[in-house]
């Protein structure tokens, strides 16, 4: 394998040798990017003239939470921009993270929800800030996605990051100039999408910016049940008042109504291993579209800077959301590979929360020492209230061929089974306060310390219920939250060498045992070791993250299995999850693009069930890999053609795996899709084919993916 990559690096470095003499030089490099990041090429897409890596735009403040290059940086990211979906032509937030080294989608279907080096994780974070609703996210207001490897809550808390990362959300911002884009998408299991992006000066002096992005998506199923009708309006308004002082107000108005909800979850029988076994027909959906959820929510962020000196700046910031979900649903599961059980029920919850944030940003000298600092206050509050009921084993309906049941499961039908069950009725609060300090020390050039420490205290004031007039679960608990990292630049903003250590932590609350005693739990604790390198080469062409991470979870409370204490709760076990990433983004010659990506990852319990401990479970699979090949002609008479092609692998994933049992398992599978464009001053279409192999293969739990669907875009400009 070392010969391998030793020969296949000796081919790059030729290639690219070879194409830097071919007009691509590094004025045209700079000149391309320089146009990249320039106001008036924000909303529509470069004319490329000379190539450049369109795609390894990795250079963001909002992983450090202060201005760090990505060599300097000792934390793995990976960042999806604009360019990249547009290249896809992707309409579904879900096949963004497919871009992600080591990222696999957790709940299939409407849910926003992945698993990262293991670990179940959702797209909290919004321009930094929190953004929790339940509401499928649409990428019309998307300028990029930010994803922070291992645990982050030095940073950025615990509430909205898992041990294996946190997903970062970062909207459109407007820009001085008026310009526009209208398009619309059609394609098969009935998807039709129209989005709009307006942006347009207020002001002649253009201090008063504002840009609106629209869309309306509207698809439906390759199942019997299934659709997605979504609203989107994302208004962001920006006033630079001076020199030292600018504005942000944005929004994100969404109103959702889905039955999208439609999956299997095997029980453990296991005497079938895998769906493919299981002989279901994948075009039932066991469930029924009047039997749907409406997800609005509003989402209001702000951002004030202002220039404090030279040296410091100031940057004050909140976020306000409130969704709500209301309506039926049906969870279905496998029971001994024959039947399906169907558990329907309703739900009313509304969501509220609310997110401070007071970042101090410093940049100045200690004697010759170059110094970089955040200090940081942070409040994070949330309430919910909730009505709620369900009926678990509703029905049960063959697998295999006609079962007149199968029709049974209509509103009607649950609205007469839900009228003789008690609603539960409750409500539940939380707040958190924190303080933070992370530094960056320039002890040479090439050589960067980074010391950070976060205090976190977090007060959850119980859950109270409604019906009872009882109030349960209240405690505090204080967590402290370290961070360390090293860099050393072997050749500078070229090549690096990176480690870190990580912490990332949650909360337990307390628990009242058997005996009618009351326990208390610390903190469950992640502490991340991680090691590897960080290339830019080539004049920025060719660009490259390789790791190896070892992530050991400590205190994780579960059942005492000892004979006859089943039912106690201990704080003894344990969880490690390590592996390897490598991401590799290139430009080897003008128009031509890649990325690439491949991760592996083994994660097991310790010390928490024998007959499960060391073994994988449903933490998605142990090996990804993603590819995405693009060619765009340049300077020739097909100008304004671009061709596409790629896809994800993702190996064997187990849902739930037990000595005494056995197993079941998702199996491998490989999805290839391809897409063409042709993209003029006024006017794109593009063209996508979706599964082009018609791959018959599954989603995490037992929930069949799309087959091949093929679906137009048209765009207009002005």
């Amino acid at each position: 394998m070392g010969r391998n990559l030793i020969k296949w690096a000796g081919c790059m470095t030729t290639l690219f040798a070879l194409t830097s003499h071919s007009g691509y030089s590094q004025k045209q490099t700079d000149s391309a990017k320089k146009q990249t990041d320039s106001p008036a090429s924000l909303l529509q897409e470069v004319t490329i003239t000379s190539g450049y890596n369109k795609f390894a735009k990795k250079e963001t403040g909002g992983a450090a939470k202060m201005p760090l290059k990505n060599l300097e940086n000792p934390q793995v990211y990976n960042v999806v921009p604009r360019e990249l979906l547009q290249d896809q032509v992707i309409v579904s937030y879900n096949d963004v993270l497919k871009n992600v080294t080591g990222v696999s989608q957790a709940l299939v279907n409407g849910s926003n929800s992945f698993n990262l080096r293991g670990f179940f994780t959702t797209s909290y974070l919004r321009n930094g800030l929190q953004d929790s609703k339940g509401n499928s996210i649409d990428v019309a207001n998307i300028e990029r996605i930010e994803v922070l490897k291992g645990p982050s809550a030095t940073l950025f808390g615990s509430s909205l990051t898992s041990f294996g990362g946190l997903l970062n959300r970062v909207t459109k911002r407007p820009f001085d100039s008026f310009k526009g884009e209208l398009s619309y998408t059609n394609g098969g299991f009935g998807l039709s999408r129209v989005s709009a992006d307006i942006n347009t000066p207020l002001d002649t002096a253009k201090k008063l910016l504002l840009r609106t992005n629209i869309a309306y998506d509207d698809e439906g199923s390759f199942q019997d049940a299934g659709f997605t009708r979504r609203w989107l309006i994302a208004p962001s308004f920006s006033y630079q008042v001076n020199d030292r002082l600018s504005i942000l107000l944005d929004a994100e108005i969404y109103a959702q109504k889905a039955n999208d909800f439609n999956r299997l979850f095997p029980e453990a029988s296991f005497t079938k291993t895998n769906p493919r076994d299981l002989g279901v027909d994948w075009k039932r959906s066991y469930s029924n579209n009047d039997l749907y959820e409406t997800q609005p929510s509003v989402s209001v962020f702000g951002q004030v800077n202002y220039k404090l000196s030279d040296h410091w700046r100031s940057q004050t910031a909140f976020s306000h959301t409130n969704s709500s979900v209301q309506g039926y649903w049906s969870w279905n599961s496998i029971v001994g590979d024959s039947v399906v059980s169907r558990n329907p029920g309703y739900e009313h919850t509304e969501y509220n929360y609310t997110e401070l944030q007071q970042n101090f940003n410093g940049d100045f000298k200690l004697g010759s020492l170059r110094n970089r600092v955040v200090i940081g206050l942070d409040y994070f509050t949330n309430t919910s209230a909730s009505s709620s009921a369900s009926i678990y084993g509703f029905d049960e309906v063959s697998i295999q061929g006609h079962d007149p049941r199968y029709n049974e499961l209509t509103r009607s039908s649950l609205e007469k089974a839900l009228a003789d069950i008690p609603y539960d009725k409750s409500s539940t609060g939380q707040n958190t306060y924190s303080a933070y300090v992370s530094d960056v020390l320039n002890i040479t050039d090439n050589l960067l310390v980074m010391a950070s420490l976060r205090v976190d205290h977090f007060v959850n004031n119980g859950s109270y219920n409604i019906n009872l007039d009882t109030t349960t679960g209240k405690y505090n608990q204080t967590a402290l939250s370290p961070k360390l990292g090293l860099v050393y630049q072997l050749v500078k903003d070229r090549l690096s060498l990176f480690g870190n250590y990580m912490n990332g932590f949650s909360n337990n609350a307390p628990v009242r045992q058997p005996d009618g005693n009351f326990s208390s739990f610390k903190p469950s604790q992640a502490n991340q070791w991680e090691g590897g390198v960080k290339l830019d080469l080539f004049n920025g062409r060719l660009n490259g993250t390789f790791s190896y991470y070892h992530i050991k979870v400590s205190d994780v409370v579960h059942n005492d299995l000892r004979p006859g204490q089943s039912l106690f709760q201990v704080q003894d076990g344990g969880q490690l999850s390590k592996g390897v990433e490598a991401e590799l983004i290139a430009n080897p010659f003008p128009g031509f693009n890649l990325i690439a990506g491949y991760a592996y990852n083994d994660i097991y319990t310790i010390n928490t069930d024998p007959d499960a401990d060391g073994l994988h479970q449903w933490t998605g699979p142990s090996q990804t890999g993603n590819l995405w090949l693009s060619y765009h002609f340049i300077n020739t008479s097909l100008k304004g053609l671009g061709l596409g092609i790629g896809g994800n692998y993702n190996g064997k994933a187990y849902i739930q795996q037990s000595r005494s049992m056995g197993e079941f398992y998702i199996p491998s599978y490989k999805v290839l899709n391809a897409s063409i464009s042709y993209d003029k001053p006024v006017y794109r279409i593009s063209l996508k084919m979706d599964n082009v192999t018609n791959e018959v293969y599954w989603g995490s739990y037992v929930s069949q993916m799309m087959p091949r669907r093929f679906s137009t875009t048209v765009a207009f400009k002005f």
